[in-house]
Order: C-alpha cells, then structure tokens, then sequence
C-alpha cells in the first residue's frame, strides 16, 4: 500500500497528527519569526539623542540647535561646538552621546554608539543575519533530504538557541554581527525542516491547509513578539527570552517521529511503518499487518465511500496482481490519494493490458522497464526560452515581494499609532492575509489574485504617502494613515502567499526543487536589502513608500505573462514543461492535454504527469 492510502486511514487529520504538528510548528514558526523580526526593537533608534558634553556643560552653549519643536529646542544629533564662544564651528562627537527614549532601556544602537556616520552598522548587522539565512537554504534543503528532517530540525532548533543565548553575552558589534549570522544560517534549517515534517504526515488533501496553518502561526508569532518586547525594554534579555525556550523542547527527540516519506525514500520502511502504527493507535484506527507491503491495498468495498475521513475504513488484503476485480466490486476505478492516478483493469485483461490513467484523461501503459529519468542542471533551464522567461519573472517578482513585506514589517513602528501598538497590528494583519490568497487561488487561480493583490498593496502604500498626520484644524489623521499602511501589509502578505505555491508549479518534476531554490534564493536577497529601507525611513519614510508601491506595482504587471497553473497537470520534463509554457491559455493547455497525449519531442507516451496540485516543498 502507498504511504499515503495509509495516512488516509489512520484520520487524514487526527489527534496524532494534530498533536505532532503543533509541536513542529510552534517552534518552527516563532522560533524563526522572532529573531527575524527583534531588529525592530533590538536595533531601535531612541526619540532623542545628542553629544554628551558633561554635567558643568550648557547644552545650548555646547550644541547647535537645529529647530524648535513645541517650545523647547531640538538639538544636533551628530556635532557639537569647538569652542561657541569663539565662533560656531562644529565637530562631530568627541565624548559619545546622550539617549533618551520612552520605548527602549538598551539597544545595539544606545550600546554601542551606531548613531550618525555608524547609523547603518545596525541595520547592516541584520542584512548579514539575512544572508545566513539565505545561505542555510542551500544548506538545510540538502542535509534534510541526506541525514532527515528530524535530525536537521532539531540539531537546527537546538543551535540556533545557543546561538542566539551567546549573542545575549556578547561584548562587541563584530561578536554580536557573526553570531546573529550564524543564527541565521540555522535558523533557515528550523524553517525549511519544520515545513517539510510538519507537511510530509499528511495525504495530499490536507497539505495546502498544512502549509496554510504554518503561515498562520508564524503571524502569530509576530504578534507575540510585540508584548515581550513591550515587557522585556532591554535588548540582551530579549534575546534570552526568545531563544532559551528552544532548550525546552530537548524531549523532541523521543517525541516527534521522522519524516515517514524520507524513511522510505532510504530504504526504511519498517521504521516508516512503525511510526504509523503508533499513530493509529492514538487515533483508534486499525491497519493491516505490514501495512506499507507491496502486497496490500485497500479492500473494494472500502473504496464506496472514498477516502474523506477514513472512520469506516478496516483492515483489508487484495492487491492489483490478484484477478480480483470482478463486476461485483466497486472498485474498478480506484483513486489512489498518493498520485492521483486512477488505477483501472477491464474484466478479464491480462496484467500487462492494465494501464495507468491521469484524472485529466491521458493514458499511459504500463511498462515493465521504466525509461531512466534524464539528469538536468540550471543550465537546462535557462537553455529553454519560455521556461528561462518564467524563471526570470518569478526571480524579480519574488525578490519585489520580499523586499516590499520586510520592509513594511521593519518599518511599521514609524508609520506611528504607537511604537509596540503597530507592531503588533502588523502581525495580526498577515492571518487575513493568508486567509484571502488561500481561497482566492483555490477558487480563481493564481495569476489573477496575485496581481491583484499586488495591485492593492502598491496603491495602499501610495495612498499613505497622502494622508497627512494631521490636518490644519488639529484632527489626528494617524490612526487613518495605519490603516491603510497596513492594508498595504495584508495585501502584500497575501502576495508572498502566492508566491510560495505558484513558484514550485511552474517548473518540471525532474528539476522542481531547482528551479524552486533559485527562485527562493532571490526571495531570500529581498530580505538582505530590505533592513537598508529602514536606514532610508529614518530621514524620509515616504520615500520609501513611494519605492515600495512602484515595485509593486510594475511586478503586478509583469506577472501576468506567467502561465496560469490551476487545474493544470504539472509537467514531469522540461520538454512538457516547455511545450506547456507555450500555451496561452487554460483552454488550449486543456485541449492539448486531451487532444495530443504523445506527441511532446517523443519523450514517451505520457503527455503530463499527472500529480497533485499541492507539493511538498
């Protein structure tokens, strides 16, 4: 039986699975999202601070004063007087500075002077951090799919929290900047070994709402991170409160089971299969005696009713190689939940006249020797023009999109309403987010919600530019400016959403993984640029909004020359992937896969393989 007919009947979403994935989530989510996002409040620039000139000093003999802000002067961040009463010559602070703020008690910035001409040190640190975790995407796909994903999640979860419990004792910007790196290099491992665990114990069906669950809990983790540091002022007790918890969880390693997929992919498959039988346990479900056994299937009877819930499903024991089929059963077309073929035999055909047939219609026979799968590199991609176009598209429009959704996040407490407030605003935003790209591209595809929903988030953006934070009679026009600063953040964070199922459906089986990590890659860059928008924000927020909705905009543009991938059989080889590429519409593409089965370079017989809509990343 297939790994996935079993999970079928064990509870497609029981209380195991339940309990398990939370487990992985959780900390596979807030884990990573808090010190991604603790720049905001670890690298926070006080409200006010200027030279410090000593006690017997007068600051406005020992300062310039540059404007007048409610009746009391607003002194020069940066110089002070060489000598005021001899002339009004300046010179940048010679004696470090003074801060004063109502949101921090210590930060990277007040520590260690990254002010003025150091200003961008602090933001620099959390570019570096992002190109750790770019790194570790290369690094953690690989060694999950070598060691498992177990072993890389956990042996990730657990250094990343000693990383980030040494970044908390650290002395210097050059100690706190390499290990805030290597943080990220292991906390990409947490993220990609999460998702891949937390989604591989599920039957295809429930995938796309594993994945969805995932995304809603790293909003959440955003939200969380808003109240601790709200309570938690200093920036080295905030590091050990997000990361010391990671420790916690060292029973994970008698509790959370391995992939059951990657097991079987190494040969494994008693361990595979014991894992299940303890889930049916749990679940107070029944399966067969070697459950994962070529020679055992679902029993006909059982297929009357499908696979929804598997609560009246029991043990069974007849195979395909049994002429078993006869005109009493009632499963002459079973639909295995594992590949989403339909397995058929006519009444008295021998095996070798059994076939293989997609949901779309196409037909392949099935051969005893199966042609060897061609080897294909980045280079085989970009050799194929169509196939090059689309890689490019996605590149850039992923890159504008994690740009503009890390930027909107780093920037959220100067938009105003409340430093901790805005921030907290800003994660909750992502759960609708995450709600309205789900169904919109369940229900109308994916190129059109995605560009209109980068449509809306650069005329959001825009429209804050206009909306002034007061008016001339003294209304307070912040809460308004907010508003639609952060409906600019929900759109956006639907985007990324569509981003992350489009991105895989548009290349072959055979190189999906590839052509996912270069475009992920670029995805990953827009999160190295993104901390200098922040720099940028500090002398001219609007600026950057008017870059942000400009981006947005014009990527909104150019993603309407991918192809729609709805509904469509997701091609095996380049070649179909290609000829797929060319079609124009969801019609032709239709047609082509009804009309013309076997006629793609003559690879062989199958037009498209057929495969479900939601992949395991």
């Amino acid at each position: 039986m297939e790994l996935d007919d079993a999970l079928v009947l064990i509870g497609e979403w029981g209380l195991y699975q339940t309990l398990m994935y939370w487990l992985i989530t959780i900390p596979g989510t807030w884990f990573c999202v808090w010190p991604m996002m603790s720049v905001v409040f670890q690298a926070g620039f006080p409200e006010t601070y200027y030279c410090n000139v000593g006690e017997n000093s007068q600051l406005n003999q020992s300062i310039p004063i540059i404007d007048m802000e409610d009746g009391s002067p607003v002194y020069d961040n940066c110089y002070m007087y060489v000598n005021s009463s001899v002339d009004n010559s300046t010179m940048p602070c010679s004696d470090g500075w003074y801060y004063e703020s109502d949101n921090f008690a210590e930060t990277i910035v007040t520590e260690w002077d990254l002010v003025c001409e150091e200003a961008f040190l602090s933001q620099l640190s959390q570019s570096i951090f992002m190109v750790g975790v770019m790194i570790g995407a290369f690094i953690a796909g690989y060694l999950s799919d070598k060691f498992g994903r177990k072993t890389i999640f956990l042996i990730s979860l657990w250094s990343e929290s000693v990383l980030g419990i040494l970044v908390a004792f650290t002395q210097s910007y050059i100690g706190y900047t390499i290990l805030r790196f290597l943080t990220g290099v292991m906390l990409q491992g947490v993220m990609v070994s999460n998702l891949i665990l937390a989604t591989e114990m599920f039957p295809p069906g429930k995938r796309l709402y594993a994945g969805f669950l995932n995304n809603i809990s790293w909003g959440c983790g955003i939200m969380l991170l808003a109240p601790m540091a709200y309570l938690v002022r200093n920036w080295r007790y905030l590091q050990l409160f997000m990361h010391a918890p990671g420790l916690c969880t060292f029973y994970y390693f008698w509790v959370i089971p391995e992939s059951m997929r990657w097991l079987i992919s190494i040969g494994q498959k008693d361990k595979a299969e014991k894992i299940l039988y303890t889930a049916a346990r749990f679940n107070k479900k029944q399966l067969p005696e070697n459950v994962l056994s070529d020679s055992v299937t679902v029993d006909a009877p059982m297929c009357q009713n499908g696979f929804g819930g598997g609560s009246n499903l029991k043990p069974f024991g007849k195979t395909l190689d049994e002429n078993n089929m006869d005109g009493n059963s009632n499963c002459e077309n079973y639909v295995s939940p594992s590949d989403n073929i339909v397995f058929s035999k006519t009444n008295g055909a021998s095996n070798d006249d059994q076939t293989l047939s997609g949901t779309d219609g196409v037909t392949k026979l099935v051969d005893d020797e199966k042609e060897e799968d061609p080897k294909y590199t980045l280079l085989d991609l970009l050799k194929r023009p169509r196939l090059a176009a689309n890689t490019a598209i996605m590149c850039l429009a992923w890159f504008v999109t994690s740009l503009v959704y890390f930027g909107i996040s780093y920037n959220s407490v100067n938009i105003g309403g409340g430093f901790y407030l805005s921030f907290f605003l800003n994660g909750m935003v992502e759960i609708p987010g995450q709600v309205i790209a789900l169904f919109a591209t369940l229900k109308w595809g994916r190129r059109i919600p995605t560009c209109t929903i980068l449509v809306l988030a650069g005329l959001f953006c825009g429209i804050t530019i206009f909306i002034p934070a007061e008016t001339s009679d003294g209304t307070n026009l912040v809460p308004l400016q907010l508003t639609m600063y952060l409906i600019g953040k929900c759109a956006i964070t639907g985007a990324f959403s569509c981003f992350w199922t489009w991105a895989p459906e548009l290349f072959p089986t055979l190189i999906r993984n590839l052509g996912f990590g270069v475009t992920n890659f670029f995805a990953s860059f827009g999160g190295v640029v993104a901390p200098f928008t922040v720099y940028l924000a500090y002398n001219n927020l609007n600026a950057v909004l008017v870059i942000f909705g400009i981006l947005s905009l014009l990527t909104a543009i150019i993603v309407l020359f991918l192809p729609e991938t709805k509904d469509q059989p997701m091609p095996r080889t380049i070649e179909e992937a290609e000829e797929m590429a060319k079609a124009k519409t969801k019609q032709k593409k239709l047609t082509k896969a009804e009309n013309e089965p076997s006629n793609i370079q003559g690879k062989d017989n199958m037009t498209y393989f057929a495969e479900k809509e939601t992949q395991t990343l």
